[in-house]
């Protein structure tokens, strides 16, 4: 599967980006992947011209990947990782003091090919997307606290969530002792880490206010400048694979959850459901099922199958069928931050929903009107029940959570914001070019830029 063709219309200027990276985009089976694989439909579809930097982990990319990839960048660089990759980590977090996934993937090589890269050519913007990949760019291009630089290309960190707050709520709900230890040591990293490495970039980008107000407050501790150079991007979902399907009537009483299920996150959520609200449902409504849906289910997610009325399904060809079967969704993140790619998959959907406060801080739906929210057991159940006893409450739901995705949540919508930042940074710094220039920046202003992102959205 490849990402959907952008709904776009070319830009007025078009930029030269380097995009850094610490996996391959496709296959997409994660949503940083998802997110950066549209990210280069988008810039392909709006002409800008794309060199990305990125290291071979999270799948095996088959030959079509590839030539995918080649086809939306100008050029690919793959970066291959090995073990030895992970005994410099540990080398490198303990002498540095960095983040043990900083140190995991900061790629020698990828940086000095990189670096040798910018000083080769014009780039306007280096876009790194996640943490982990900022020692790769740090001290490349114009930096937060002096943004003029020459002809240093802008530098843009995607952070998305705070990682030290991720860590943290992980610890914290940690199956054992080791898992818990683990993740501490590397959330007071990431805290330290975040509350300086933001400096190093022009902007930095997250996702919610919660995930600004989690590194602000680490910055205090550790007697930093507060971050202030953020913007705010998301992302989006298909909302046309993630519609409401006529063809495919929901399964009377059935409820679905859907992830990647060895991510920490979503083991933690369905164990937790399973364990302290699924009892309550099925003696509730006896007929209840549920479906934990994704692939590589861990040891601990399959033994859920042994519950009555459970099914783990592994590995699908298309989420979303699985996802229109469902009468009611369900998101119980108890660790986890910024964006819910499920969450916005439900929404998308038409599905009455029901999460968590930490599923929908990225999201900002309104409670009570595009999903329902409960923290605690007895009230998670209970909304559950409610939508499945209540038809006309879930066709309410349904209709405001599929008005609520199309309205925020494309991927269009989001890549546009986050394009007008890129303009903004090269047009407040005044970054001298000449006629001759490539990128034809020179006289570029909000009055020249806008009109053609408002005709882009559609």
């Amino acid at each position: 599967m490849f990402p959907k063709d952008m709904e776009v219309e070319p830009a007025c200027r078009p930029l030269r980006v380097a995009i850094v990276y610490s996996r391959i985009p496709l296959p997409m089976r994660r949503a940083d992947q998802m997110t950066v694989a549209h990210l280069l439909a988008f810039l392909k579809a709006r002409g800008h011209q794309v060199d990305l930097f990125c290291i071979k982990t999270g799948a095996v990319s088959t030959a079509a990947d590839e030539d995918w990839l080649r086809q939306a960048c100008r050029s690919v660089h793959f970066y291959k990782h090995d073990w030895r990759d992970f005994a410099r980590a540990l080398l490198f977090a303990f002498f540095r003091g960095v983040p043990l996934q900083v140190g995991y993937f900061s790629s020698p090589l990828q940086r000095k090919e990189l670096h040798s890269a910018v000083a080769a050519s014009e780039y306007d913007v280096v876009y790194t997307y996640y943490l982990r990949s900022a020692e790769i760019v740090r001290g490349l291009g114009r930096r937060a606290d002096s943004p003029q630089n020459g002809r240093a290309p802008a530098t843009f960190l995607a952070l998305q969530l705070s990682q030290a707050l991720n860590a943290r709520r992980i610890a914290q709900n940690a199956p054992n002792l080791w898992v818990k230890w683990l993740y501490r040591v590397e959330s007071r990293l990431l805290a330290r880490y975040e509350s300086t490495i933001w400096r190093d970039f022009t902007r930095t980008v997250l996702i919610g206010r919660a995930d600004v107000e989690e590194i602000q407050e680490n910055c205090r501790k550790w007697n930093k400048p507060l971050i202030d150079n953020f913007v705010f991007g998301a992302h989006g979902t298909d909302i046309n694979r993630f519609a409401p399907r006529i063809d495919t009537p929901a399964r009377p009483h059935h409820l679905v959850f859907s992830g990647v299920m060895k991510t920490p996150t979503n083991v933690q959520a369905v164990q937790w459901f399973a364990r302290n609200v699924w009892p309550k449902v099925r003696a509730a409504v006896p007929d209840a099922t549920w479906s934990i849906v994704g692939r590589e289910p861990t040891p601990e997610v399959r033994r859920l199958a042994a519950l009555a009325g459970v099914e783990v399904t592994g590995t699908v060809s298309d989420p979303s069928a699985c996802i229109a079967q469902a009468e009611v969704c369900i998101n119980p993140m108890q660790a986890g931050g910024g964006m819910q790619n499920k969450l916005i998959e439900y929404l998308a959907s038409g599905k009455p929903t029901v999460a968590t406060s930490v599923a929908n801080e990225g999201l900002g739906a309104t409670a009570q009107k595009h999903l329902l929210i409960a923290d605690r057991p007895e009230d998670f159940a209970n909304a559950v029940i409610e939508l499945l006893r209540n038809p006309d409450y879930r066709e309410r739901l349904s209709v405001a959570a599929r008005e609520f995705a199309i309205s925020h949540w494309t991927w269009e919508s989001h890549f546009l914001k986050l394009e007008e930042a890129f303009y903004e940074v090269l047009l407040k710094d005044e970054l001298p070019t000449s006629d001759a220039s490539p990128n034809g920046l020179a006289g570029l202003d909000s009055r020249t830029a806008q009109p053609q992102f408002a005709s882009a959205q559609r």
